[in-house]
């Protein structure tokens, strides 16, 4: 291992475990800092995608505090902004909205006018735009909120990794939307594993089957890249794939649980259920072998298909017993022997949020960015070795130079992946795809 791979892991490491050292107090924070509000406590909120999760996470965000209002929206569709806009106001008090039409933003530079007008910015487009508007919202010294995955390629993990430390030079807050870290049943499952309970990790298991995304067919007259980020969730440099959209969840749990993050994949996937121009070029299954550097390894399964048997989890297995997503520990004769009462426990989602403003109006800073980046990168790394085929090796992913994007983030950019004459899109082909 080099010794820039190896000083970066360092930091990692020592800044993960601080991060878990202190992770038990997220359970106190209060589910509303209604207490600050005030005139000069005020923050002023931007959206940047107004998709369902961008609608969410502002309605977390102004239920955090009365201290918090929304004071500008954007998205590349007009129709967009406005479900988000009806859905935020039916689910929040409405004098926290204030976003008159003239900060109402559409457009791919949209996100411009969002940033110069707020305090605090809510990233949740889809993710290769993440390092974009990340670099630009710390540039203008803005705390920001985004949303899992943070890139789509090694590029995009390498400039989030480079505003994380100019974000913590500006003392600015930084939350990242993988709420498991702000479960109160992982915490405490997890100061268990770590103080031994289940004895050595022996091996883990992850799952995320699931059903496949909503389709949006091609509307005429649409160019090629509206069409692409309409029907998001098929195309890889839109979506990253399943494990960056999806099973990233479970994943970064297990990089918390291990206080590391996985130097080697070997996978498999393809399509075997999708197909035609409504299903762009992603995989519908998909099966990595992850080995962190103790030789632990982490079986990651996950599936975008319809009619099927569904979960969403892990199990890791120890010496001495094993612990399940649901926040229960069992014996060797598979018998529970603690689980986590979760009656009176808050939503994780919420408690993001409470975590982020409780924050910035305590001037107490944090940044999730470097382990959100680092659990986005082994997703990244287990795409890799899914489309190619290869065995992928962390040091040979960190110096990969292939970016996924366009050349030029316009409507009438020429696209990474575009249409044959039967309007079917090319699909990675293990052991042909290079991906480095």
């Amino acid at each position: 291992m080099s010794e820039a791979l190896k000083s970066g892991r360092r930091a990692f490491l020592k800044k993960g475990s601080a991060a878990i050292a202190g992770s038990t107090v997220f359970a106190t924070f209060p589910t509303n800092l209604s207490a600050y509000a005030g005139g000069s406590d005020q923050i002023k909120i931007g959206l940047i995608g107004c998709g369902g999760r961008g609608a969410g996470a502002a309605v977390q965000a102004i239920k955090a505090s009365k201290a918090v209002k929304l004071v500008a929206m954007c998205d590349t569709f007009r129709d967009r902004l406005d479900s988000s806009y009806g859905a935020i106001l039916d689910n929040v008090e409405a004098g926290q909205v204030d976003v008159p039409e003239s900060n109402k933003f559409v457009g791919l530079d949209a996100y411009e006018k969002v940033i110069a007008l707020s305090d605090a910015v809510l990233l949740a487009t889809p993710p290769p735009f993440r390092p974009i508007h990340f670099e630009a919202a710390i540039q203008a010294s803005k705390h920001v909120f985004m949303e899992k995955p943070l890139a789509v390629d090694v590029p995009g993990y390498h400039k989030i990794m480079e505003v994380s430390k100019l974000a913590d030079q500006k003392n600015l807050t930084v939350v990242v939307g993988l709420q498991n870290r702000y479960n109160q049943g992982y915490q405490e499952l997890l100061k268990k594993i770590q103080g031994g309970t289940i004895g050595d990790i022996m091996s883990i298991d992850v799952y995320y089957n699931v059903g496949a995304p909503t389709i949006h067919p091609r509307v005429a007259g649409q160019t090629e890249m509206e069409y692409q980020i309409r029907n998001w969730r098929y195309f890889t440099w839109l979506w990253g794939g399943q494990l960056a959209g999806q099973t990233i969840h479970q994943i970064d749990v297990m990089n918390w649980m291990m206080k590391d993050f996985p130097v080697q994949a070997k996978g498999i996937g393809g399509r075997q259920v999708f197909k035609g121009p409504n299903q762009g070029n992603t995989y519908d299954h998909h099966y990595v072998e992850f080995e962190y550097p103790d030789g632990t390894k982490m079986h990651v399964q996950s599936r975008n298909i319809d009619n099927c048997w569904n979960k969403m989890g892990f199990q890791v297995h120890g010496t001495s017993g094993s612990a399940d997503e649901k926040s229960r520990i069992y014996d060797t004769n598979n018998k529970i022997i603690w689980r986590h009462d979760d009656r009176n426990a808050p939503n994780a989602f919420q408690v993001e949020h409470d975590v982020f403003f409780d924050c910035i109006l305590k001037n107490t800073p944090r940044n999730d960015s470097e382990w959100g980046a680092n659990s986005t990168l082994t997703t990244i790394m287990g795409r890799m070795a899914m489309h190619s085929g290869q065995v992928m090796n962390l040091e040979d992913v960190l110096n990969s130079k292939r970016s996924l994007l366009p050349e030029q983030l316009t409507w009438d950019a020429a696209m990474p992946d575009m249409p044959d004459e039967s309007g079917n899109y090319p699909t990675p082909m293990p052991g042909i795809t290079k991906v480095m």
